[in-house]
């Protein structure tokens, strides 16, 4: 049996395939070689995966992660997925990787990600052709989750907040500045605490604080990610990732402005990742 696994900073989805049409689907917390260890990656997949007979049957594993980008995080997560599924083939790439092949098939495209992260590259049909390393959540993933959090705390703490968004703010969330701080600065997983106050500017994007927020957010994300490339004005963009998915009316608004055709935006690619695999 072949499993397939997108992963990225918050969330990993499996896909079992079974036969070419019965699948199980399965889903654990993000595993970042960044942020964990092979014993944690370990600890991971026994809560997810609990039907020890499955583990034996899995011929190939195709891991697709946040944080794969360098041999030697590929090779961390190798050790610890071969120990753990002992008669699979492993493959650990990039979760960019990933986006491109769900999100363009065989087609040449620019494919981005926007989900707690981001990350855009030139995809030729096959393999990714152009790509800029990303400088994670401290001093990259512009658009992401992650960004659309750091500017609203950001207003929250410096006080320019409006009043009326600053009252919802403090009755949904309960937190002080020094809360806040503990959560960035002291507890693990900073990232996913960011990203999470996505949700609150979704639940706002119509008040027109948050309306300028979310386009100066993609419009770093154009001006950073994109349009770097030379065929960012050539080839559709396809998207994949929950912000992506959620916020596309903002963000096809931005790539009116700066002159990018929207392709295909996938919530989760992890569908597309199966069927690449089963078929290829």
């Amino acid at each position: 049996m072949i499993l397939v696994a997108d992963s990225g900073s918050s969330k990993t989805d499996w896909r079992l395939i079974l036969s070419e049409d019965k699948f199980e689907q399965f889903q654990s917390e993000g595993l970042n070689p960044n942020f964990h260890s092979k014993d944690s990656i370990q600890e991971v997949l026994k809560e997810t995966f609990v039907d020890v007979s499955l583990i034996s049957k899995v011929s190939e594993l195709h891991f697709y992660g946040a944080g794969c980008s360098s041999n030697e995080s590929k090779v961390e997560l190798k050790k610890a997925f071969n120990e753990f599924f002992p008669s699979a083939k492993v493959c650990v790439e990039h979760d960019l990787l990933g986006a491109a092949r769900a999100a363009c098939g065989h087609q040449a495209a620019l494919a981005g990600i926007l989900g707690t992260g981001s990350n855009c590259c030139v995809f030729d049909g096959t393999q990714i052709i152009n790509s800029f390393p990303s400088g994670g959540y401290v001093i990259g993933d512009e658009g992401g989750g992650v960004q659309i959090g750091q500017m609203i705390l950001k207003s929250y703490i410096e006080g320019y907040m409006p009043e009326e968004l600053r009252e919802r703010f403090d009755f949904r969330y309960k937190l002080s500045i020094e809360d806040i701080l503990d959560n960035l600065y002291k507890k693990p997983y900073p990232n996913r605490f960011l990203a999470g106050f996505s949700r609150f500017a979704y639940q706002h994007k119509e008040d027109e604080f948050i309306t300028e927020l979310l386009l100066k957010v993609f419009g770093s994300f154009f001006d950073q990610k994109v349009l770097r490339f030379s065929e960012a004005n050539q080839l559709p963009l396809n998207l994949v990732g929950s912000i992506a998915y959620y916020y596309e009316e903002y963000i096809k608004a931005v790539a009116v402005a700066k002159g990018v055709t929207i392709g295909t935006i996938l919530e989760k690619p992890i569908a597309g990742l199966a069927l690449y695999h089963l078929y290829k």
